[in-house]
């Protein structure tokens, strides 16, 4: 067992203790926009110039004499999880400011980025987590945070609106479905009182939200450009496994200095680390099985108690089953399907998404002018060759479309038959 779990199961109740909030899987207080303590200062000195040190190719020789920082001082969760922020940033700049990826994160970066990812229950590497749910600020106080204008990206690699867009609209979707996972679990304890009404509301509650959640997805072309996207942002999401043509043979060591360290692989950041995606396989019992267990893996890069919710509601998900024990309740039927409908219809929108940002960009010559700056990275231009050959792979390091469309599918296939 964990040393992190908490005999808990899912309940309203329980959510605080699964770190879920009334933002879902987003804190309840918008993420700290500096550490407070000054002692942290050189890493807040290197955010601030972030985009222009990775433009400059200049991030390495700042890091390379930063001091090795004790985490010690850390004390709430706010502030373990803006370390781990920006640790994740100054670590992807690092490794993937050209022309060629570094191979070693030097002690400065390694030993502080270990420390909080074991406390957090993250890899050490740029996740959902640390890009999208710990990495938001409100532009306006009482702001709605549903909308994806009222938010901006704490920091970006690059320091463009493109790549600010592209996080924060995760953020709203993650916020718009806060009141989902309420619903939900009341369904749940539905189910066991044996209240039809209550599960149809909750059903068509969830349909509803599905097409409020794509139609934020859907708002990504508003501010995020596609070939930005891919050529200028896309790279510093990328991971270190499977990215042998861009030079990374065996992963990135991580230098603990005196000797110690060791070699690490892991994939990059990509919205499938995204907890809410999961709660809603999990809480209407879609099952994955053909999808190569990519599912399960990236569990691993989901926080602890975020990672426990899953497996927790998975063990106790009753609707699908009690439904299918209803088959004669031709509302309820009709209310789960077209949940499952939604869900389908959601994941239809996310493959149009990724063929427009990824697929289609990859096979249209890199602009050379504008926002879309050079060299920033080797692996843009290796991993838009890895297209040409059917191998695209997406920053999680799956091939993409294949993968997305068999979701779909197993989605799809989750409707009860009457």
């Amino acid at each position: 067992m964990s040393p992190h779990r908490v005999e808990v199961l899912p309940s309203r109740a329980a959510l605080p203790q699964y770190g879920i909030s009334e933002n879902g899987f987003l804190p309840k207080e918008a993420p700290l926009e500096q550490l407070p303590q000054r002692y942290y200062q050189p890493w807040e000195l290197i955010m601030e110039e972030l985009p222009k040190l990775i433009e400059r190719q200049q991030i390495r020789e700042k890091v390379d004499v930063l001091p090795v920082l004790d985490t010690v001082h850390l004390s709430s969760e706010a502030e373990w999880q803006r370390a781990c922020s920006i640790l994740a940033l100054i670590a992807q700049g690092y490794i993937w400011t050209g022309p060629e990826p570094a191979q070693r994160l030097p002690p400065a970066i390694t030993i502080p980025f270990l420390q909080t990812s074991e406390h957090l229950e993250v890899p050490p590497i740029a996740t959902y987590a640390t890009l999208n749910l710990w990495n938001w600020r409100i532009l306006h106080t009482g702001a709605d945070i549903t909308h994806p204008d009222n938010l901006e990206a704490l920091q970006t690699a690059t320091g463009t609106d493109d790549e600010s867009w592209f996080l924060i609209i995760s953020c709203a979707m993650e916020a718009r479905a806060g009141s989902l996972i309420d619903s939900m679990l009341g369904a749940l304890e539905a189910v066991e009182a044996n209240d039809v009404p209550t599960i149809i509301d909750a059903l068509e509650y969830f349909t509803q939200s599905m097409e409020d959640i794509g139609c934020l997805l859907e708002r990504m072309d508003e501010r995020c450009n596609p070939q930005t996207f891919y050529h200028t942002i896309r790279p510093f999401l990328a991971g270190s496994m499977n990215m042998e043509a861009a030079g990374l043979t065996h992963g990135v060591f991580y230098d603990e200095g005196d000797g110690k360290g060791s070699w690490r692989k892991y994939r990059g950041g990509s919205n499938g680390q995204s907890s809410l995606l999961q709660f809603f396989d999990a809480i209407l019992s879609v099952n994955h099985s053909r999808s190569g267990g990519f599912h399960s893996e990236m569990r691993k890069y989901m926080p602890g108690p975020h990672r426990r919710f899953l497996e927790d509601i998975e063990s106790i998900a009753n609707i699908r089953s009690y439904v299918e024990s209803r088959e004669d309740n031709v509302a309820l039927t009709a209310a789960f399907n077209d949940a499952i409908t939604a869900l389908g219809a959601f994941r239809d929108k996310h493959i149009a998404l990724v063929t427009r940002y990824i697929i289609i960009p990859s096979r249209m010559p890199k602009l050379e002018y504008g926002v879309v700056r050079k060299d920033i990275a080797s692996a843009s231009t290796k991993m838009a060759l890895e297209a040409q050959t059917q191998e695209l792979r997406g920053t999680g390091g799956t091939k993409l479309i294949p993968f997305l469309r068999t979701s779909r599918d197993e989605t799809n296939e989750t409707a009860v038959k009457r």
